[in-house]
Parts: C-alpha cells; sequence; structure tokens
C-alpha cells in the first residue's frame, strides 16, 4: 500500500495547508495512506530527508517535495508512486526513449606526402 506522510514545518509555516491537502489527498485516494508528522515533534524526520524546516511530502519513504505542491501535481505523482510508473522528470534514461548515440569516428586526413627533394 502506498503511504504518503506530510511532514509540517518546524517553525509552523503552511500548517493549515498541510492539513487541508492531508485531508483532501485522504478522500480523493481511500486506499492510500495519509499521515500528517509534526516537524517539531519528530526533527529525527527531517533530518534523514536533509531538511531543516518543512513542510514536505514523502510517498513511500521518498521525499517528493519540498513546500506543498499544487493537489493535482500531487495526486498525479501519488498515482504514479502506487502503479510503479517512472518519473520521467528525474535524471537518467527515459523509458521509450532511444539508447544515446553515440559520435561517429573521427576520420583524420591523410598526412601530405614528404616533400620531393630535388635530384633530377
Amino acid at each position: 500500500m502506498t503511504e504518503v506522510v506530510f511532514l509540517t514545518s518546524n517553525q509552523g509555516h503552511q500548517a493549515e495547508r498541510v492539513r487541508l491537502i492531508a485531508a483532501r489527498l485522504r478522500q480523493r485516494l481511500p486506499d492510500v495512506t495519509v499521515t500528517t508528522v509534526d516537524g517539531t515533534a519528530h526533527p529525527e524526520l527531517l533530518a534523514k530527508h536533509k531538511l531543516k524546516f518543512g513542510p514536505a511530502v514523502v510517498v513511500d519513504g521518498k521525499l517528493e517535495y519540498v513546500g506543498i505542491p499544487r493537489f493535482s501535481m500531487l495526486v498525479d505523482r501519488v498515482v504514479q508512486v502506487r502503479e510503479r510508473r517512472p518519473n520521467v522528470r528525474t535524471a537518467g534514461d527515459k523509458p521509450g526513449a532511444a539508447p544515446p548515440a553515440t559520435p561517429a569516428p573521427v576520420s583524420r586526413p591523410a598526412p601530405p606526402p614528404p616533400p620531393a627533394t630535388g635530384g633530377a
């Protein structure tokens, strides 16, 4: 089962927005586990994801967003993770993309003939 964890800011930023988005996500995707964790009470979670503040969104243990994204973006990403589809926004080879072209060998011009030395 997919799990979404909202880490609230340890400074209280966007606390109400975090709660509203979490509630909307629970309604929209009832088969997804949605939890909200207070960043002040659990600084180790912020540190684990190399964050000093928050808010942030963690999906299946991976930091997906720093800050709170638009709801439609969040739903799309959670569904993508749930269905195990690759993320096209990450670095690396894209699924279905042609492999990178290998450069053609460079042909060098033939060396000029040696200079003629006089004899006749």
